[in-house]
């Protein structure tokens, strides 16, 4: 089942890059598939007597409303599992606006991404013969602080779609209850040193001797810094809260460390790290969340089993030749192309891509990916992770597959002219869809010398799945490539070998300009009319003129 296949695999990927863990000092894990530490013991509240129905009282600055949902099948229940919705009272809807609306829209992507699971996974249950006790995902929340600095939900989700054991994770989203914005962790810290040490020497005190294997669960990647508690931060994936006791940070099952180790906690208190958080953000004392937190369940929701819509066969793709190819059909070449005027240079030893699109607001990108229209899943791996020779596009729901193509022998050969096969795996680095046509870029890791027909630009009709044109090679090896216009924006460079920003004719793949650089273009993002470029060791700026 290729869908339940990549959407665990992104549930999973995201809960290791993004959420964090709950709280108890081992993994235990309920029956039901709950956590072992429930979310009023990290609250310090214990609004107990929850009332029945989805009424929220008007006395409580904020209520959580519970609501469970179930799906059956001839009496049988499949699927079982609930969502929180967080309702603030008319005096602070009014108070904080912004916040109001951000809280809406938490709301409306909780109750359709819970309703949508149920009914998928209800229809999955229906076909595991091995377990028959019905899967379940449940979510819950619980708000542990509110004030005008934080408002801070904490959510403790878990889910169990066979498998051996259930999965749960813990996650905290902090917002600036006066602009809606969600906070990011290095933005309260006034000296941000301190985290990375206070971090380790806390786990360590807290479970003696896990740091022998936290430190062997992590291995970067290239351009991560090699401390972990470093890149998280950079990364903004902590999960963390602010009390009276001052930075809890929260780690989840395979977060930092394996399945069997457990939910990880640490408490930087504000007494041994009195110059971590700033000021404004610390507590004097607890809040009094018993009458701030008012909490209530809904009558529960019943859906249906889902019933998928058939994945359609994947493609395949000739190889015509290694050379520049064009079909006889394609589209003339455009008739005006972009320029670029470069307006900014900044060189330094190396450039770290991930905090370069910190600063300036963006993100970095590599298959697998998503754009606003679809979700680019790498398929087929060959040698190693992400050396994918196929692609399955869903929409961004991951719901249903549109397209699916095999390009082993695009990436590897042989081609019809010479029946010749590369000297090493290529792959697939990016893609990305303009006007129903696929656009990918193809090479290897390594030297030109290794096979000198890599590095290059296809682009497939999605109505023929016939391939419109293959660029020259060496012209692309980044991790993404931009289109603009009808210009495609693509870069290669390598150990000694000359680096160049290579603008190309997006209809015909035709090369009509060449940009000098200082080493090997690894990221392009556009924001308005600037190209920003970040390369091995320089930020670039250039102005698009159209």
């Amino acid at each position: 089942m290729k869908k339940r296949s990549i959407r665990l695999a992104a549930i999973s990927t995201a809960a290791v890059m993004l959420l964090s863990a709950c709280t108890s000092t081992g993994n235990v894990v309920n029956e039901d598939g709950a956590s072992g530490v429930s979310i009023e013991a990290i609250a310090d509240t214990s609004n107990a007597e929850n009332k029945s129905g989805s009424d929220t009282a008007t006395t409580f600055p904020v209520t959580v409303v519970n609501h469970p949902i179930s799906s059956s099948q001839d009496g049988k229940v499949l699927c079982t599992g609930s969502y929180p919705e967080i309702v603030l009272s008319d005096e602070y809807k009014e108070k904080y606006p912004k916040l109001s609306e951000n809280i809406n829209n938490y709301n409306e992507t909780n109750s359709f991404g819970a309703t949508s699971n149920i009914s998928e996974y209800a229809a999955w249950a229906l076909e595991d013969t091995y377990y028959t006790e019905g899967y379940f995902d449940t979510k819950t929340a619980d708000i542990v602080r509110f004030d005008d600095h934080l408002f801070t939900i904490f959510e403790i989700s878990s889910s169990f779609t066979g498998g051996a054991h259930p999965n749960h994770y813990s996650y905290a989203t902090n917002y600036d209850p006066a602009t809606g914005d969600i906070v990011r962790l290095d933005k309260v810290l006034d000296d941000s040193s301190l985290l990375y040490d206070g971090i380790r020497t806390e786990l360590e005190k807290n479970y003696p001797g896990i740091m022998e294997e936290v430190d062997s669960f992590y291995f970067p990647e290239e351009g991560q810094d090699p401390d972990q508690f470093v890149q998280k931060l950079r990364d903004d994936t902590y999960t963390w809260t602010i009390d009276d006791k001052g930075l809890n940070i929260f780690f989840s099952p395979y977060e930092i460390a394996s399945y069997a180790t457990g939910d990880l906690q640490v408490v930087l208190s504000s007494k041994e790290y009195p110059d971590l958080v700033k000021a404004d953000y610390m507590l004097d004392q607890p809040q009094d969340l018993d009458s701030i937190v008012n909490h209530t369940d809904a009558d529960t929701t019943e859906v249906a089993p889902s019933e998928d819509e058939p994945d359609p066969e994947s493609v395949s793709v000739s190889n015509p030749t290694w050379k520049y190819y064009k079909a006889a059909d394609a589209i003339v070449p455009a008739g005006n192309h972009l320029t670029l005027t470069k307006t900014n240079e900044e060189k330094s030893d190396y450039l770290d891509s991930y905090a370069w699109a910190e600063a300036n607001d963006l993100q970095t990108e590599m298959l697998t990916h998503e754009d606003d229209n679809y979700f680019y899943n790498g398929t087929n791996e060959v040698e190693y992770a992400n050396s994918f020779q196929g692609i399955d596009i869903y929409d961004t729901e991951m719901d249903t597959m549109y397209y699916s193509f095999d390009l082993s022998e695009l990436c590897d050969g042989p081609d019809y002219e010479q029946e010749k096969v590369s000297a090493v795996h290529q792959f697939i680095r990016y893609a990305t869809i303009v006007d129903n046509i696929l656009y990918l870029e193809i090479g290897h890791l390594g030297y030109a010398s290794e096979e000198p027909e890599s590095s290059y630009i296809v682009a497939i009709n999605l109505e023929t799945n016939e391939l419109i044109f293959r660029s020259e090679p060496l012209v692309a090896n980044g991790s993404n490539f931009k289109i603009v216009d009808d210009t495609i924006i693509c870069g290669y460079g390598f150990t000694s070998e000359p680096d160049y920003i290579y603008l190309l004719d997006r209809f015909t793949g035709e090369k009509y300009d060449a940009i000098k650089i200082n080493s090997a273009a690894d990221q392009f993002q556009v924001k308005g009319d600037t190209l920003y470029v970040a390369t091995y060791n320089t930020a670039y700026e250039f102005t698009i003129t159209h």
